[in-house]
């Protein structure tokens, strides 16, 4: 019987089952609207006070990955030929871009500041996660969208309210693809509103054959196996 692997689950699901949850394996840049227990901050003081670094844990870093699978996924990743990052996505939303392709098995195609991935270059199928433009929300257009709509108008309540007319506080959580989008089929879609919605359900691990093409990157294709090393690099293991 052939070995497969999955280069998500040595990194992630293993060392959180051997008791690494808590290890803070990447940091994100501040938010550009802090917030405090789930409500947006705008006092200049408390604004500078949390203007800082976050730092993201293995359990984190596995539920954005694994959620960012699932988003995949429903956009039709299994059909897809490989899985695009344009270079001006930003950590850590690229990281969990590269991640989440490997867990579902995508070719993942990093894009580099000297040359841009031709249109089309890995089939008409390609998935791809950009950066939004300055100052513009993705336009969401077409099937699905609707997903990204209620997501975003569900995050914006307080919360729900239960029989006893009462309003329960619901924290906010940063996904880290604020202004990020996901092209597919010519549609593109607000990436921080889909990985909002609670429809959409995180992946498992999918182990498949270690000498199969899973990373492209300045020209240079990588087998499961040498991704696995990639992937780790890219956290602060």
């Amino acid at each position: 019987m052939t070995e497969t692997i999955d280069p998500t689950f040595d990194l992630l699901d293993r060392r959180i089952a051997l008791g690494g949850a808590d290890d803070v394996v990447l940091t994100a840049p501040p938010a550009r609207t802090p917030t405090l227990h789930g409500r947006p901050v705008t006092d200049p003081r408390l604004v500078e006070a949390l203007s800082v670094p976050e730092d993201i844990t293995r359990a984190e870093a596995l539920d954005r990955t694994a959620k960012l699978g699932g988003v995949l996924r429903v956009l039709g990743a299994d059909g897809a030929t490989a899985l695009v990052v344009e270079h001006a996505v930003p950590d850590p939303a690229r990281t969990f871009a590269v991640l989440a392709g490997l867990r579902i098995g995508l070719e993942v195609v990093l894009q580099d500041a000297k040359a841009a991935v031709p249109l089309g270059a890995y089939g008409t199928e390609t998935l791809t996660i950009l950066a939004a433009p300055e100052g513009a929300a993705p336009a969401e257009t077409g099937p699905g969208a609707d997903a990204g709509a209620a997501s975003r108008d569900a995050g914006a309540r307080t919360g729900p309210t239960t029989a006893s007319g009462l309003t329960v506080t619901v924290r906010r959580v940063r996904s880290h693809f604020e202004e990020i989008a996901v092209r597919g089929g010519g549609i593109t879609r607000d990436l921080d509103a889909m990985m909002r919605d609670a429809r959409i359900e995180p992946v498992a691990a999918k182990f498949a054959d270690p000498e199969a093409t899973a990373l492209t990157l300045a020209g240079r294709t990588f087998t499961r196996a040498e991704a696995a090393e990639f992937a780790a690099g890219l956290l602060h293991d």
